[in-house]
Parts: structure tokens; C-alpha cells; sequence
């Protein structure tokens, strides 16, 4: 008779998957730190784009204004004369308002509403003609300039 022999059972180690707590709270305190540091850029870098709607609202006032004064003695005093059917912006990050309109020139103005109004380093911005000649872009609080480079893109 043969003698049979069993051969002994080799296992092989048993591995978990997963994480441990402690891997897992490293991870998340690194997700915490990167969107601490990314979040102001991001925010920041989204109120400059969204200037870009003042900006071309501004603009098309500034056409709109020029056509009206083709035919008339003097600048519109409001924005339904030249069309607009309400006081926003096409995004609707500004309201537009037109001040100090006369023959010689007026003033445009957006003024930041909803998460755009945490950008006051620009609030207002202003297009102004004055003199029938000459266009002033300003921003913030300096009624004749540009200082922090708010129309330049």
C-alpha cells in the first residue's frame, strides 16, 4: 500500500484594503491646506474675469450713448432711452446707472452686486466722456484714473 502523504497547506498572508484612521486623517488635513492656500486665488482670479462684464456693458453704453446723441441735443439721462431694459449687466455682476449727462458728456457707472461686491479694490468702475473729446476709464476711488488696473486685463 501506498503511503500517501498529504502536504501541508501554504497560506498566503491576508492583506486588508483600505486606509487606516490615521492615513486618512493625514489625507484630509493635506486636502484642508491646498484648498486653503487655492481658494483665495480662485476667488480672486473670478472677480477679474467677471470685470470683463462691466467692462463690455460700460462699452456698449458708450456706443448706445453716441447713436442717441447722433439725434438728439444732448446724452441720455437713463437707460431705457438707449434700450436697456433694465440696470444689470448681460451677466448680471453690475448695475449700470448713467450720471451727469448733459450735451458735454456723461458719466457711466457699474457698480458690483452679488459675490461681486467683495471686489472693492474696483467698485465702481466708470466710463466718463468729458469735453465731447476725451474717454476716462477709472475704477474705485479715484474719480480720474485707473490705479488698481482694473480695465486692463
Amino acid at each position: 500500500m501506498r503511503c500517501s502523504r498529504q502536504r501541508p497547506v501554504v497560506r498566503a498572508p491576508t492583506t486588508h484594503a483600505g486606509w487606516t484612521l490615521s492615513e486618512l486623517l493625514v489625507s484630509l488635513a493635506l486636502m484642508a491646506v491646498l484648498a486653503a492656500v487655492a481658494l483665495p486665488s480662485f476667488e480672486a482670479q473670478q472677480r477679474q474675469a467677471r470685470r470683463s462684464d462691466a467692462q463690455s456693458a460700460l462699452q456698449q453704453l458708450q456706443l448706445a450713448q453716441a447713436r442717441w446723441r447722433g439725434t438728439h441735443s444732448s446724452h441720455a439721462a437713463d437707460l431705457a432711452s438707449l434700450g436697456w431694459a433694465g440696470d444689470l449687466s448681460p451677466g448680471g455682476h453690475y448695475r449700470l446707472a448713467i450720471a451727469d449727462a448733459d450735451s458735454e458728456g456723461y458719466s457711466l457707472i457699474a457698480t458690483p452686486i452679488g459675490a461681486q461686491a467683495r471686489d472693492s479694490a474696483c467698485a465702481p468702475m466708470r466710463l466718463q466722456l468729458q469735453h465731447m473729446a476725451s474717454v476716462v476709464f477709472s475704477s474705485g476711488a479715484d474719480l480720474t484714473g485707473d490705479p488698481g488696473r482694473c480695465w486692463r486685463q
